[in-house]
């Protein structure tokens, strides 16, 4: 058995051991080299695989995040092959990430809340043996996060009528190439570095997949989506806060919501979700998902 960077060949390797250990998920190529290789500020030493012959038999992958209180460590996913289980491969993973991270200076490490360019908000409560091995390990929850799942096919999610309502001086569009600039800016004076990223990586995607609305030309809300987590799934979305209560956001939603319905999906995934009572009365969406954040000090 041999431990080393986990490299985007190591890719197909690496969705065949995510098939079959985390069975709630849904993976494919072009989602795994976008959250693992397009990482941010990514350093292949903290993304760790363990190999026997040319068989991958666990991963652990980290990165590092910013927040108020500085840089942290994140641990965005581990996973174990059935036939290597309980050989101590995850523990010898982390203990390798942990002595990485501690001799970088890194002082606390965090499972979830690895936005942006998140896999999931944090630990799902339903992979009870990635709960345990993580309390074994020192960490302690720290926060929920809850998903809602958007039935695609209950519904029309045609805009025009309540486009129609907005008035004159309010359009809404697909974000188009020649935006991007005054979109950061935008982003960047609303929204913050996180939801900056996320959205701005909409244009790696084809279709573009954030929509956006302007007030007299200038963009005033946005909604994305296939820009975190996994396939189908919504947000971030934000409308600026003196038009906010003016439907804006509903009808980006559905402009989002239409987009994958007409890209063949049958459900999308809110992440993160945070006002839940206004996308269960808007979309129908129910609560689907439950996440726990966890924490420990290096």
């Amino acid at each position: 058995m041999h431990t080393r960077s986990l490299t985007e060949p190591d890719l197909p390797e690496l969705l065949e051991l995510c098939r079959q250990t985390l069975p709630l998920d849904t993976f494919s190529l072009p989602i795994l080299r976008s959250r693992i290789m397009d990482e941010p500020n990514r350093n292949p030493a903290y993304q760790l695989s363990a190999w026997e012959g040319s068989r991958l038999a666990a991963v652990l992958l980290g990165g590092t995040r910013e927040s108020d209180d500085g840089t942290y460590g994140a641990l965005r996913m581990f996973a174990v092959a059935s036939a290597f289980h309980r050989q101590g491969l995850a523990s010898r993973l982390l203990g390798e990430l942990e002595t990485r991270m501690r001799g970088d200076g890194l002082r606390t490490l965090r499972a979830g809340s690895a936005a942006p360019n998140y896999i999931w908000p944090g630990l799902d409560v339903r992979y009870t043996p990635a709960f345990c091995f993580l309390q074994k390990h020192g960490f302690e929850r720290t926060a929920d996060a809850v998903n809602m799942d958007v039935d695609l096919r209950a519904r029309d999610w045609s805009t025009a009528d309540m486009e129609a309502r907005l008035g004159a001086s309010f359009a809404v569009r697909r974000l188009e190439p020649g935006d991007r600039e005054p979109f950061e800016a935008w982003l960047q004076l609303w929204w913050g570095a996180g939801w900056r990223a996320e959205a701005l990586a909409s244009y790696g995607n084809d279709p573009i997949s954030t929509f956006v609305a302007t007030e007299n030309d200038h963009i005033c809300a946005f909604a994305s989506y296939n820009v975190a987590a996994l396939e189908g799934g919504f947000g971030p979305t934000g409308t600026e806060p003196p038009l906010q209560g003016r439907g804006l956001g509903r009808i980006l939603l559905f402009r989002c919501m239409d987009d994958l319905k007409q890209m063949g999906h049958s459900k999308a995934e809110i992440c993160w979700t945070g006002p839940i009572s206004f996308y269960a009365r808007t979309a129908g969406a129910v609560m689907s998902r439950i996440f726990w954040s966890m924490e420990k000090q290096l």
